[in-house]
């Protein structure tokens, strides 16, 4: 007799907790990188446009891009809070659960 595993071709090949934890990885590296490339990137685009197109250059200029950059790191923030909020839950099996509305009062 062997000694492997028989898959049953029924069952998926990941179970499906651990395909929630790495989707749950995957999102929170992706909002990591933004995290750090947007902020910069807003910074210098910001400093860039300020001097360039409208001339303004010294203290005004770093003013508005570390504004630019702090308004960004709060934006991607936001998008992480709300998505992390709006994202179904899940039982062990896999299967969504629908979340229900405590606001709404049985009747009886």
């Amino acid at each position: 007799m062997d000694n492997r595993e028989v898959v049953n071709d029924n069952e998926p090949l990941i179970p499906a907790h651990t395909r929630q934890a790495a989707k749950a990885i995957a999102l929170l590296l992706f909002y990591s990188f933004l995290m750090f490339t947007l902020p910069f990137a807003a910074f210098f685009g910001t400093k860039y446009v300020l001097k360039d197109s409208f001339g303004i250059d010294g203290y005004a200029n770093t003013v508005w891009s570390v504004i630019a950059s702090v308004v960004t790191v709060n934006l991607v923030i936001l998008a992480y809070a709300y998505y992390a909020y709006h994202d179904p839950e899940y039982d062990n099996d896999g299967n969504r659960i629908d979340t229900v509305d405590v606001t709404k009062s049985k009747k009886d």
